[in-house]
């Protein structure tokens, strides 16, 4: 990348990946404590006295969270941001307009360019 010796070289940036880092690793264990706490909440209010109940409510709550999470990833995310470009600001939609315009006018220029040489197509 372009930018690889910008950001990666120095002190300072290291300092601010590791604390990258650092940050990344907390939210990871802080959302596992919630799962532990959101167990052992159901475990505690339906009274129940089999330690081995809490071990299968976590492995069923891991598998559920994981398929949940890839449905988020794989469907929820684009729509929702498809939905922020299209009803953002006005700034973004302003681009995503400008971006739409630029891809059309530079497939129309290929077809135009291919036309006057007469070849197949010119792949970008």
């Amino acid at each position: 990348m372009d930018n690889d010796e910008n950001y990666t070289k120095g002190g300072k940036n290291r300092l601010i990946a590791g604390y990258f880092y650092l940050s990344n690793g907390l939210a990871i264990l802080n959302e596992f404590r919630n799962l532990f706490l959101g167990i052992f909440a159901v475990y505690i209010t339906l009274k129940l006295t089999d330690p081995m109940i809490m071990v299968y409510l976590t492995i069923i709550s891991i598998i559920v969270l994981t398929i949940v999470g890839y449905f988020v990833v794989h469907h929820v995310a684009k729509i929702k941001e498809w939905l922020t470009v299209k009803f953002g600001t006005h700034y973004g939609v302003k681009n995503y307009d400008y971006v739409k315009r630029q891809v059309e006018l530079l497939e129309e220029i290929n077809k135009k360019l291919n036309e006057k040489l007469d070849i197949e197509e010119i792949v970008f």
